[in-house]
């Protein structure tokens, strides 16, 4: 009976509410900062390095719960210094100073959507009182 229980166990994490609230409270702070970004980044030097801060430790969370893999990639995605999403971002707004406003605009979009697919993988998990 115990290999039947364990075939019918899910193979995705569980619903998280702080994962979920954690992702949405880090796409806010990202946007606002990055509306910044037309300041030189030594400005906001402070507010870059508490989101990546963040970053890491929302990846550290994700990658730190069992069936999370899903999960974790996206975080690693985002935290990507050489990447095309927040962390890529981040170190391009540090390594040119200011950031011109349409690449702010689109990087904002582009940003917001990656974090809507992380929010949306965390809601789609079932529920404890689901299982």
């Amino acid at each position: 009976m115990a290999g039947l229980a364990a075939g019918c166990a899910p193979s995705i994490a569980p619903y998280s509410p702080v994962a979920f609230e954690k992702a949405v409270d880090m796409k806010v702070d990202a946007l606002r900062l990055m509306e910044q970004a037309e300041e030189p980044a030594a400005e906001q030097e402070r507010k870059i390095t508490a989101l990546r801060r963040d970053l890491d430790r929302a990846w550290e969370f994700a990658k730190g719960r069992p069936r999370n893999e899903h999960s974790s990639r996206q975080w690693e995605l985002m935290r990507d210094p050489d990447g095309h999403l927040l962390g890529g971002f981040l170190s391009r707004w540090e390594q040119e100073g200011t950031l011109g406003p349409v690449f702010i605009s689109e990087s904002q979009r582009l940003i917001s959507l990656a974090f809507d697919a992380i929010i949306g993988l965390e809601s789609g998990k079932l529920k404890p009182s689901d299982v």
